[in-house]
């Protein structure tokens, strides 16, 4: 059996599998990958946030965020680099359109 990390939204997992056709080891690259981006945004954090774990780093990734890198990942692993690039370009203007609001807004939820 294949393991998907925790956090990545299973329906929308889904949905990017069959989509793209992923097989059992292109689903396990793929997570190894996104798993390998977050680790190493988290070591890379700047020094006033090395206060959080790395299980409270991924807490504050919103869902729809842990979606986006599974398939950019896929895709990438895949062979489809336009179609990455695209992905993470459209997600980036999304981003800087009031996507970064769903982050602070997740810490402030778990502040209480």
């Amino acid at each position: 059996m294949t393991a998907l990390h925790k956090r990545l939204p299973l329906l929308t997992a889904g949905d990017i599998i069959e989509n793209l056709g992923l097989g059992a080891q292109q689903i396990t690259q793929a997570t190894a990958t996104m798993d390998q981006i977050v680790r190493r945004a988290w070591r890379l954090r700047p020094a006033a946030q090395r206060t959080l774990t790395l299980e409270e780093f991924e807490d504050t990734i919103p869902p729809c965020h842990w979606a986006v890198m599974f398939e950019v990942c896929a895709l990438n692993n895949l062979g489809r680099y336009t179609e990455a690039k695209t992905l993470t370009n459209a997600a980036r203007l999304l981003n800087a359109a009031g996507g970064r609001t769903s982050t602070a807004r997740a810490r402030k939820q778990r502040a209480l």
